[in-house]
């Protein structure tokens, strides 16, 4: 009888990991791709994005809202973009101008790199950070109200990619655009990383500094409508 058991047991066990495993191999890394995934042959396939009304919001409450916004980039791999700028405008906070530069009210990011994984279960998602010095690095430098507010905004933002089609590339049919959407709530990102093994590692979300002030978490919130030049040339597997 105790030999009885102990096979059950095991035959119990079995069928455990045997879901396990199914449940893993299911999840498969979510990929770019044009004629098929994109790499070398393909070499890297060029997108612009347009933004709509965008905010920074610190966990104190601090927030920096713009009004639009524009974005370039390239996608350079099956998992990887670089050359990532994205252009803010109509930039305030408390009613102050906020700039990266000398047009009052726009912020231009550093430029960022981007990871393709998954933030749930056929969902796609892209974390962005700075192209040079990775994750934890600085993705933008700005000041409001004329220079006497110093803005400083670093670590790393996923958002989830819209538009997604098919497990594979040859599943997948090229869409006119995708929607790469940040959300956050009171200082905390939706997404900090991705699911156990999919895209890059770890958990990271943005934190901001203002007026010299200690870093604090901060969440971002924007969407961008994407699209790949030529346009119908890019897409993603779930």
């Amino acid at each position: 009888m105790k030999r009885i058991r102990i096979v059950g047991l095991c035959l119990i066990a079995a069928f455990a990991i045997s879901i396990v495993a199914s449940s893993v191999a299911s999840a498969a890394q979510p990929v770019f791709y044009t004629k098929a995934e994109v790499g070398v042959a393909s070499g890297p396939v060029p997108f612009t994005g347009t933004l709509g009304a965008a905010f920074l919001e610190g966990k104190s409450g601090t927030k920096i809202t713009c009004t639009a916004g524009t974005a370039t980039g390239e996608v350079t791999g099956p998992t990887t973009e670089k050359n990532a700028v994205t252009t803010f405008t109509g930039c305030a906070t408390n009613g102050f101008k906020c700039e990266s530069g000398a047009t009052e009210g726009v912020i231009v990011t550093n430029v960022l790199e981007g990871t393709l994984g998954q933030v749930a279960a056929n969902l796609p998602g892209v974390r962005l950070y700075n192209e040079t010095t990775k994750k934890g690095g600085e993705l933008a430098n700005f000041s409001c109200a004329g220079g006497a507010v110093a803005v400083i905004v670093h670590g790393s933002v996923i958002g989830s990619l819209s538009g997604s089609s098919g497990k594979t590339p040859a599943e997948g049919k090229f869409g006119t655009t995708q929607k790469l959407t940040f959300a956050e709530t009171k200082g905390i990102q939706k997404y900090s990383k991705f699911l156990a093994g999919e895209g890059e590692a770890g958990e990271e979300q943005l934190e901001s500094s203002v007026g010299g002030g200690a870093f604090e978490k901060s969440g971002q919130s924007v969407i961008a409508t994407l699209k790949s030049v030529p346009a119908s040339n890019l897409g993603n597997t779930l």
